[in-house]
């Protein structure tokens, strides 16, 4: 068993970091993740940490998300308050896959419980960079403390995300880094794993629709793999991430995305201090993937 499993960890390693790399949020998925410019007070520590001073108040986070046929089930919870100066989050991720069977020849042989737990502080500051232009640049940062468990083997690990962006109505650019200074997870038979870091760009412009009482909002962003590009002159290859999103009144929202070649649409609705998400996104071969969310300001 101890062989097995520290075989099983070590060939994992290249992907040790994509339980990281989900999107949190119904409205992130409906927007095909175009999401580093956007996200909202609550869910800053989850896509970056410089929107915590977007908006000022307390906000609390809540989602869910099933696919696989209801085994592999991913929650979210948090809760920020931001001032619009400077912005404090404390964040929960956890993915769970309570019924995952592992066999031999199509025959069962052992029941795993697998689960991934990332626990997110976030601090963020913002600067004004001028009243005639009201532009502002913000700046965030996030620890996160990870532990991951797979049947007899668990792994601990620490690590620091950061982000920035810039916003002068209607254009908003960001930048968000994840797992800034290389994140290690020290396993418990003795294997290690490295998370790579991962570069966020976006970019997003807001349009008044003011014929028809609504706000249409245009984004788009790349993802790129650090791995191996410090000591290796591979070729850098990004991901891309389109969405859209029309929002009538301020409180019904549709949407549609483009994220890394899988289609993505959902819808939203505000009501009073209630603002509540839906997104699914469908891929070839692992098929339709749904996520709700929900924000409450108070």
């Amino acid at each position: 068993m101890y062989i097995f499993l520290s075989f099983l960890i070590s060939f994992g390693a290249k992907y040790a970091g994509e339980f990281l790399d989900l999107p949190v949020s119904g409205r992130a998925q409906g927007m095909g993740s175009a999401y580093v410019t956007l996200a909202r007070l609550s869910e800053s520590p989850f896509w970056n940490p410089a929107c915590i001073v977007k908006e000022e108040g307390r906000q609390v986070f809540l989602s869910h998300s099933e696919s696989f046929g209801g085994m592999v089930n991913y929650n979210a919870v948090s809760f920020a308050m931001s001032d619009k100066m400077q912005g404090l989050g404390l964040a929960i991720y956890q993915i769970g896959y309570p019924d995952n069977i592992f066999s031999n020849d199509s025959v069962p042989t052992d029941t795993a419980s697998v689960n991934d737990w990332v626990l997110y502080l976030t601090y963020g500051k913002r600067r004004e960079l001028g009243e005639i232009t009201a532009s502002r640049l913000s700046f965030g940062v996030s620890a996160k403390t990870i532990y991951r468990n797979w049947r007899e083997g668990s792994a601990y690990g620490i690590g620091i995300d950061g982000g920035m962006l810039y916003k002068s109505y209607p254009f908003s650019v960001g930048l968000y880094i994840e797992n800034l200074t290389t994140t290690l997870l020290f396993w418990n038979v003795g294997t290690r794993e490295f998370i790579a870091p991962l570069l966020k760009t976006g970019i997003s412009y807001e349009v008044p629709v003011e014929r028809f009482s609504g706000t249409l909002i245009l984004a788009g962003g790349l993802d790129t793999n650090l791995e191996n590009k410090i000591t290796k002159l591979d070729v850098i290859k990004s991901d891309p991430h389109i969405g859209m999103e029309y929002v009538y009144k301020d409180r019904f929202a549709a949407r549609f995305g483009w994220d890394k070649g899988d289609m993505s649409f959902g819808a939203g609705f505000k009501l009073g201090n209630l603002s509540v998400d839906y997104g699914q996104s469908y891929h070839p071969e692992l098929g339709t993937n749904s996520r709700l969310s929900g924000n409450v300001d108070f």
